[in-house]
């Protein structure tokens, strides 16, 4: 049972005099720590209040821990590269301006069990239907063959993409009960909206979506549960248990080799003055950024309603370029500004005054429909399409194409929402725009700042929580440098003056 939560000003009230009785006793404990009391200050978590309060039952026994310092105390601890539990609750007993920063009394913080009943509390999901997940046998993970180097894996099943927007249309939605929803609530509510009021995110977002590869703990045999060994066969296909049921194989464009995990997709808002991460979302390590792009689209829509935040712009590579996205993005509003996915194998054709394509012999390819979903016209081979007659008075010596179906070309109209968006290709608009996607990749690689690559997890609820605790941390860093800013002042001085200190203690 929640009893009572403590707001930012009775926190700040209980560390102020504890902190200053330990740094005049150890001056070098300020040094080491005092960007810590920094962040601290300014981590106000009192709207997190209203979303968490429905997690605790009623009734029952009160809660001994505030779940806003439980909160505070996971943030610092990321903060500080660590991300284990265990760890974090020796240094908590050890380390009392730990503790004091945390909101805790020393001597008294929390147990391990503590910090995960706080998880699982946050993650809307049945316990018992989670531990059927790990408990379920799935077939063997085979590392796919990629034969192209410094390429993403395409995506395995190609509509898909265009079922998915499809439905979204349709108003179909899949993950309304989604176990992360309240975190990413809780992270837009506190931090993103902090940051807008701060003048850091912009109301009207120009946003970048990209994800970024981690490798999971998990071993990625898995654990046999037949009798194959017993009979000699040491590698066979059947069913295995695996400790992280969720991760999978997939590619690392950018260090060119396969990894076992998940895929992080990362939309950052990229037109204020700092680059901020607004939303994230976890996919199986195979899970291509397409799909992970338009669920993620449509469920931000969902979650900025009510808040003053709107997009804009949403910028993409290579990877996000298809028709069905386009047709999302004119859905909601937002103006794509997507890089083009060429294909270099594909010839060109030139073209009559009416804009009819010409074969390689001089003859007019034959009209065969239009394709209104990619806005494109067809054209055939006129040896095997069109009029009969046509046909007969078609000559070629030299067929361009050894299918009996003919030489297939298409051209584009002017209405196509890919080849010629609302924003012009070239233009100069269209260029500032798309070159502010690199902000994304910057960003995914700040989670490695927080240790988030060095994480031995297997369950995807704490991947969710370590991803958003370090997503909250760049938040915090930002606050930080805004405040240095405004004041002129170092960090050193800055935590001089909240705690009430001389300014010879920052010397």
């Amino acid at each position: 049972m929640l009893c009572s939560v403590r707001d930012h000003q009775s926190f700040v009230q209980f560390i102020v005099p504890r902190l200053k009785t330990l740094f005049l006793v150890n001056p070098y404990l300020f040094k080491q720590f005092s960007l810590l009391v920094l962040k601290v200050s300014l981590l106000d978590l009192d709207s997190a209040r209203n979303l968490i309060a429905p997690c605790y039952s009623s009734s029952g026994r009160p809660n001994i821990y505030d779940p806003l310092d439980l909160l505070r105390s996971l943030i610092i601890m990321v903060s500080l590269q660590i991300t284990s539990i265990s760890k974090w609750v020796e240094r908590l007993q050890n380390e009392p301006v730990l503790a004091i920063l945390s909101g805790f009394v020393p001597g008294q913080t929390p147990s391990v069990g503590t910090f995960y009943d706080f998880w699982d509390r946050l993650w809307l999901q049945d316990q018992e239907l989670r531990r059927l997940q790990k408990k379920k046998p799935k077939k063997k993970h085979k590392r796919p063959k990629h034969k192209k180097k410094n390429e993403k894996l395409p995506n395995k099943h190609p509509g898909v993409v265009a079922k998915l927007v499809d439905s979204f249309l349709k108003g179909k939605f899949f993950s309304n009960n989604r176990p992360e929803l309240l975190l990413q609530k809780i992270f837009l509510c506190v931090f993103v909206q902090t940051s807008c009021d701060k003048g850091l995110v912009d109301n009207f977002m120009d946003i970048a979506g990209d994800g970024s590869p981690f490798w999971s703990a998990a071993n990625f045999y898995g654990r046999p549960i037949c009798d194959c060994r017993k009979h000699g066969i040491r590698q066979c296909d059947c069913h295995r248990i695996y400790s992280d049921p969720y991760a999978n194989w997939g590619y690392d464009s950018y260090r060119k080799v396969f990894f076992f995990g998940r895929n992080l997709y990362t939309i950052s808002c990229v037109n204020g003055p700092a680059e901020l991460p607004i939303y994230l979302r976890f996919g199986q390590g195979c899970r291509h950024d397409s799909i992970l792009g338009v669920f993620s689209l449509v469920e931000l829509d969902l979650l900025l309603k009510d808040t003053g935040l709107s997009i804009k712009t949403f910028i993409g590579d290579s990877a996000h370029d298809n028709y069905a996205t386009y047709r999302l993005c004119e859905h909601l509003q937002i103006l794509p500004v997507i890089d083009l996915r060429i294909d270099p194998a594909k010839a060109s054709f030139s073209l009559n005054s009416a804009g009819i394509p010409i074969c390689p012999n001089g003859n007019l390819m034959a009209y065969y429909g239009y394709d209104p979903n990619r806005s494109r016209f067809k054209w055939r081979c006129p040896k095997h399409a069109g009029k009969k007659k046509y046909r007969q008075q078609a000559k070629c010596d030299r067929p361009c194409s050894e299918s009996a179906y003919g030489r297939v070309v298409y051209n584009k109209t002017e209405q196509d929402p890919r080849l010629f968006p609302r924003i012009p290709r070239g233009s100069k608009q269209y260029r500032e725009l798309y070159n502010k996607r690199t902000a994304a990749e910057r960003i995914n690689k700040r989670y490695n700042d927080f240790g988030l690559d060095l994480t031995r997890v297997r369950d995807n609820c704490f991947w969710y929580h370590l991803a958003h605790l370090a997503a909250m941390n760049i938040h915090l860093d930002a606050w930080v440098r805004l405040a240095l800013k405004e004041s002129g002042l170092s960090h050193e001085e800055l935590a001089c003056k909240f705690l009430g200190f001389h300014e010879d203690l920052a010397a």
